[in-house]
């Protein structure tokens, strides 16, 4: 589209001139302020909560001491109350960061956000009981407590219908608005962008479709431009400084979405699809509401360092305990390897783990020592070279004990996507790679599933969902399914 004007096609069909939509670093501002403007608001909205519970908490105890004549024992000092009030903010704006309520405020309808204070107040109350349990120098009045909750929930809604308002205003300026780009102009996507559009609170501005008939690029569709095709999604992300992708089509390749994520995994885009593809990691899926349609949000947030500290210290801990509890086996193990054939008990092979370093992973040896080193693997259990005992052994994946070595030494984790042969990590595709942002497991989400028994794409298709959704929840989860995977032998050769 390189002329300024186009025609364009509205709703009712008819054909008009239309101005391009201007550039994102015009009036609307450019990517650093909207980003700074945003940080700002949060840091606005921490600041403000911070005011609203020491207000909280001082209130609850004047309200309890001026009442004291309906409670028959007499409240301790306000000293006690003065001394704890820093902790007990603290306590309580950890509990609001944990329920996410100091996202982009342009994420969280009015009515999710309220629901989740509503939340965060009652584990906040339980946060507090507890902080009077371990700490019996401080020792809260329970009815201090309680009214803690109350004004708490009253003052944190106030801070965030400031800053809501706050932030309204400067969306009418163009400042802080969520742009957002809507991939599919038929019948989906038409009443995606009525939705973005009827739902203000959240603070979108859709900039354009993006469709692949080539009759509608440069029109108008129910008044918003197409402005190209597919293959030109992310130079129109790039150009028009673009924060949100919606995917509203009926039918679409979803390795295509793969590759389009994987390729703006950088440019701090989130993408939604708001179809009923991806039935594969549908069941148990995260759905999100922006206003009051459902979306799957692909743009999943990066773990922070106390998972991946917490993560590591799981790892050597469970290693280190299933190689003293399995010592006997693998001594059994080694025996019955040098008397079923000739050959190294161990058998090492190159794999890529994390950020592609290529490491050696250790397994006992299941097939003959003649066998090719770097063959695919057997596709099934009547494999000619597969030994005898190595049958045994990979059906109960007794064979994958040594990697626990390999997660001691820090290659490996115990949780995650298998790691593969460099040969088939050349061949990836850019979403595939994805694999690789994360240390390689043992186990992981499509072992416990499925194991062998599913297709290749499949497989990577739920550690991707891993990846973007990994938590030290999922990961014990993981690990607690994988013993009764084992032993079902499903899919195992």
């Amino acid at each position: 589209m390189k002329s300024d004007k186009k025609t364009n096609e509205g709703a009712d069909g008819d054909v008009r001139a239309m101005a391009v939509p201007e550039s994102p670093k015009g009036a609307l501002g450019g990517f650093k302020n909207k980003r700074w403007g945003r940080k700002i608001l949060i840091f606005s909205l921490v600041f403000l909560d911070a005011l609203f519970l020491t207000i909280s908490w001082f209130s609850a105890f004047w309200f309890r001491y001026f009442s004291a004549f309906y409670f028959p024992k007499t409240i301790n000092s306000f000293s006690v109350y003065l001394y704890s009030a820093p902790l007990m903010v603290i306590a309580w704006i950890s509990v609001c960061v944990f329920f996410g309520l100091y996202r982009r405020t342009s994420k969280l309808s009015l009515t999710t956000e309220f629901t989740l204070l509503i939340k965060a107040s009652f584990l906040g109350f339980l946060v507090s009981m507890s902080i009077s349990f371990l700490f019996k120098n401080l020792d809260f009045g329970r009815s201090v407590v309680i009214f803690m909750f109350v004004f708490s929930l009253i003052f944190l809604s106030i801070s965030r219908l400031i800053i809501r308002f706050v932030e309204r205003k400067m969306w009418d300026r163009g400042i802080g608005i969520v742009r957002t780009l809507v991939v599919g102009a038929g019948e989906s996507g038409i009443r995606t962008v009525q939705n973005l559009q009827d739902s203000r609170e959240v603070g979108y501005r859709v900039m354009g479709f993006v469709d692949n008939d080539n009759k509608k690029w440069g029109k108008k569709v129910s008044g918003i431009p197409v402005l190209g095709g597919e293959d030109n999604l992310m130079s129109i992300v790039d150009q028009y400084d673009i924060d949100d992708v919606f995917f509203a089509l009926p039918n679409i390749d979803h390795h295509r979405i793969l590759n389009i994520v994987s390729s703006c995994s950088n440019g701090g885009v989130s993408f939604h699809i708001v179809t009923d593809i991806f039935d594969v990691i549908s069941d148990g899926t995260i759905v999100e509401m922006i206003g009051d349609f459902p979306v799957v949000n692909l743009k999943g947030d990066r773990p922070t360092f106390a998972y991946d500290a917490v993560k590591r210290i799981m790892d050597i801990f469970i290693s280190i305990f299933g190689i003293v509890f399995t010592a006997p086996i693998w001594l059994f193990i080694m025996v019955l390897i040098k008397i079923d054939s000739k050959g190294p008990i161990l058998f090492k092979q190159r794999r890529v783990g994390l950020n592609g370093k290529e490491f050696n992973i250790l397994k006992f040896r299941t097939m003959s020592a003649a066998a090719p080193t770097y063959a695919r693997s057997p596709k099934s259990s009547g494999d000619s070279r597969i030994t005898g005992i190595g049958k045994f052994l990979r059906k109960y994946s007794f064979d994958e004990l040594p990697q626990l070595i390999n997660v001691i030494f820090g290659d490996m984790s115990i949780v995650g996507p298998r790691p593969e042969m460099p040969f088939i990590v050349d061949k990836y595709k850019d979403w595939e790679k994805n694999r690789l942002i994360v240390k390689p497991g043992i186990t992981g989400l499509w072992q416990v599933i499925g194991r062998k028994e599913l297709p290749l794409e499949d497989n990577i298709q739920y550690d991707y969902f891993y990846i973007k959704n990994r938590s030290l929840v999922m990961d014990f989860s993981i690990i607690l399914r994988t013993i009764p995977a084992l032993l079902s032998r499903r899919g195992a050769y």
